[in-house]
């Protein structure tokens, strides 16, 4: 029977999966992790609410900052029956490590109003590894250095009180 170390080396490399959720109109901020080697008794996904009040200042100052770079992507129409066109920005998702994605990667889900339109029109702008300056890449991985070390911190205190 294998060992656990030889079992994660034939695997591949095994660390969290994490990402974050940012709605800027309620300053709410969620962790998001998983483990992908996980076993049956650990759920698949943790979310760490954290309230506006107890974001950490740096934490938000970059967030702010990530979230704004997104918005000011958001296409801007043309012509005269697009001047009266709203967009609302509803969540900022940035992946924060993830094996599988080239990083950085963040998206800014936003609805879309106006006369020409009819209705509500939900829309994503997305930001890739290529799209980031190199601001939005120092403020990304500041925040990632962040949101790492609470998301380890909280599975590490979810694993020891299951193992007790």
């Amino acid at each position: 029977m294998a060992r656990a170390p030889e079992v994660f080396s034939l695997l591949g490399k095994h660390q969290l999966v994490v990402h974050l959720d940012y709605d800027p109109a309620t300053v709410e901020l969620e962790i998001r992790y998983r483990y992908p080697l996980s076993s049956l008794h650990v759920s698949p996904e943790r979310v760490i609410r954290i309230p506006k009040d107890q974001i950490l200042r740096d934490v938000f100052r970059h967030l702010t900052h990530l979230v704004r770079g997104l918005a000011d992507r958001i296409p801007r129409p043309a012509g005269p029956s697009c001047g009266d066109r709203v967009c609302r920005p509803t969540v900022a998702t940035i992946v924060i490590q993830d094996e599988l994605q080239d990083l950085p990667v963040a998206w800014l889900d936003y609805e879309e109003e106006g006369p020409e339109i009819g209705s509500r029109v939900e829309r994503e702008i997305r930001m890739n590894a290529p799209d980031f300056t190199a601001d939005e890449v120092s403020s990304w991985d500041r925040l990632r250095q962040r949101i790492r070390g609470m998301a380890w911190a909280h599975y590490q205190r979810t694993v020891t009180g299951l193992l007790q």
